[in-house]
């Protein structure tokens, strides 16, 4: 059952990533509640899957392949969402390109790439889709970023890095379009399942209060919350889904 202040019922929802995982959990936590769904990701295969899990439930979808580090390809998307929509109402940026190394072993090459992934294919898909949310005076955008954005990791420098951007792109599009009416949150994950092997022997887990990873549903309900209107007054937060591990300090 939802409750009413979490419907969206009509509201149009862009569902940004990379992970199969990620896009059709949040994908389906957005249909349940009553939005229709636009899939992006460069993983076609993915977009339609969660696509046509959202087609189960009675809801419009549209599945859309695309390189999200390239500002063309998310024009022509938010072109072909108004031409069968009318609005995009919903923005959920997932991107997250893990990555690991010493600092004085990274190259050039791999600062660009985890940059281009996990920070600027958000800034580009901000900025294209929050000029259509300002123009229609209303919407709600929500990154997805990784605890690390907010506490260094030993040999993570450029991946705390490109998730502490994002953290603080969102704060200050927060600030600079409130009186728009345009939100903007994001959701701070902690370690979850899909980076490690099944069966193996989990050496984090000591880490984390609750004793286990954490799985996209995990997430979803708070992704719903803010983009609902049950969360009308919230904006420039970064809200941490992560077994307690940030309340360690």
């Amino acid at each position: 059952m939802i409750l009413e202040e979490f419907r969206i019922n009509g509201d149009v929802a862009i569902i940004s990533g990379y992970d199969p995982g990620w896009l059709k959990v949040l994908s389906v936590a957005l249909a349940q509640a009553g939005a229709n769904i636009v899939v992006a990701s460069p993983n076609k295969e993915a977009t339609e899957s969660a696509a046509k899990e959202v087609r189960h439930l009675g809801n419009r979808a549209v599945s859309i392949s695309l390189d999200l580090t390239s500002r063309h390809e998310i024009e022509a998307l938010t072109e072909q969402v108004i031409a069968q929509f009318g609005r995009i109402d919903i923005l959920v940026n997932s991107q997250n390109l893990q990555f690991g190394k010493p600092f004085l072993e990274v190259s050039e090459g791999e600062w660009k790439q985890v940059m281009e992934n996990n920070l600027n294919s958000i800034f580009r898909c901000s900025k294209v889709v929050g000029k259509l949310m300002v123009k229609q005076n209303a919407g709600r955008i929500i990154n997805i970023v990784s605890g690390a954005g907010e506490r260094g990791l030993p040999n993570g420098a450029v991946y705390c890095a490109s998730m502490g951007g994002v953290i603080q792109l969102t704060r200050a599009l927060a600030l600079e379009w409130a009186r728009e009416n345009v939100r903007v949150n994001a959701v701070g994950v902690g370690w979850m399942e899909n980076d490690i092997e099944v069966g193996q022997k989990d050496p984090l887990l000591n880490h984390i209060p609750m004793r286990r990873r954490g799985k996209p549903e995990d997430i979803a309900p708070l992704v719903l919350f803010l983009a609902s209107e049950a969360s009308s007054y919230l904006s420039g937060h970064v809200y941490f889904v992560d077994g307690g591990v940030m309340a360690r300090g």
